[in-house]
């Protein structure tokens, strides 16, 4: 069985896949059909983290920066997300390009989840 593992990133949550006015999102659409897509594969594992829909905070703080150095897991949150990952063969990022680059939180959760020696 193939594991996949998507991040998603949007502050209307994977919820908003609707095209609901005010609350929509392209990237939610994205996502939901991917799940429709492998819902009916039984060969594939689809797990998803909606990075705002679990209050995922991208800051480093100083104790997060402290304990990161020291390669260890910077909250519980952190290390399931790190479980979650390596459990994955492959693993995709879902989230809109603003201002021409990624949202702030899909690089917090790369520069605190991501880190040397963990993954």
């Amino acid at each position: 069985m193939k594991n996949i593992c998507i991040i998603f990133d949007h502050p209307y949550t994977a919820t908003a896949y609707d095209n609901e006015p005010h609350h929509r999102s392209f990237s939610a659409a994205l996502l939901q059909k991917i799940k429709d897509g492998v819902a009916d594969n039984d060969n594939v594992s689809l797990d998803v983290i909606d990075l705002h829909a679990d209050n995922f905070d991208p800051v480093m703080h100083e104790a997060d920066l402290s304990t990161w150095r020291r390669r260890q897991p910077i909250n519980e949150q952190v290390a399931n997300y790190q479980e979650r990952l390596l459990a994955a063969d492959e693993i995709f990022f879902v989230f809109p390009i603003w201002w021409e680059s990624m949202p702030a939180m899909t690089k917090g959760f790369i520069d605190k989840v991501i880190a040397p020696g963990m993954i």
